[in-house]
């Protein structure tokens, strides 16, 4: 009867990941000399990666860049739309060599992409780290607002290490006593929060958006001036874990200004 009973929740859990979205990290150390050259590859690459695949799994990429708090120099956010699409995506290597075999161009030319290629994807891949993370889509948050993609905004991710029994809990604390208040202040441009999948990472982290730094500090300013801690705020920060953050440029994605998924990644201003 037991072993039933776990089969079941095995499938149950098998089930719930399988609907949600998976967002897929690379943390990369890319030496500070090629960082201007690699953001304009990595542009190429990956609208290069989008042609013409009818296979292609991948709902959008996303570029940020260190700024303050971590060891890595940028940070690589791929979102499929659930753990089957993510783990049968097209090769991304592949994928670009295919494509390029495939472009109007002179054999020159595709020798030129194929060498600058192989220099992008060293660069990648020297160093890095992965991991997956499983979307919480009804905990998101955008602003109705003006959202404007094709600008560079401060993001910053706050990193939680509940227990796995204590998450459920932990989140619906975090919603009351962090996300909320930061959408009534009305600074932050939209929350992201995640949870462990595969990997080594924290079992919770959100990203938090802001169009620039003045109003990412009012948005601190303000919610750490609440005076004491509640009962709540407290059993909040004692079941949290070990907690770290880490603050990040965003640099471009395939969502257009209008917020819309697309093909083409457009490097933000």
């Amino acid at each position: 009867m037991k072993k039933t009973i776990f089969i079941l929740i095995l499938i149950f859990f098998a089930k719930s990941l399988n609907s949600q979205e998976i967002h897929s990290f690379y943390y990369l150390d890319v030496p500070r000399s090629k960082a201007s050259e690699f953001v304009k590859m990595h542009k190429k690459f990956t609208d290069i990666y989008f042609l013409g695949s009818q296979e292609n799994k991948m709902n959008s990429s996303w570029l940020f860049s260190h700024t303050y708090g971590s060891n890595f120099t940028f940070k690589i956010i791929e979102v499929y739309e659930n753990s089957i699409s993510q783990a049968s995506s097209t090769d991304f290597a592949q994928e670009v060599n295919k494509n390029i075999d495939n472009m109007d161009i002179s054999y020159d030319e595709k020798k030129m992409l194929k060498d600058e290629w192989r220099l992008y994807f060293g660069l990648f891949l020297e160093n890095h780290t992965d991991e997956l993370r499983v979307a919480f889509p009804n905990q998101f948050y955008i602003t109705d607002g003006d959202f404007d993609f094709s600008k560079k905004h401060i993001v910053v991710f706050n990193k939680s290490n509940p227990r796995w029994s204590d998450r459920s809990e932990y989140i619906s604390l975090w919603n009351e006593i962090t996300r909320q208040p930061a959408i009534e202040l009305g600074e932050t441009l939209a929350i992201v929060p995640t949870g462990h999948y595969s990997g080594s990472s924290y079992t919770f982290q959100a990203a938090f958006w802001y169009k620039s730094w003045e109003s990412f500090v009012k948005n601190h300013r303000n919610l750490e001036n609440f005076g004491p801690m509640s009962e709540k705020q407290k059993r909040m920060w004692d079941i949290g874990g070990e907690h770290n953050d880490e603050i990040v440029t965003y640099l471009g994605s395939t969502w257009s200004v209008n917020g819309d998924e697309t093909k083409t990644f457009t490097i933000a201003q």
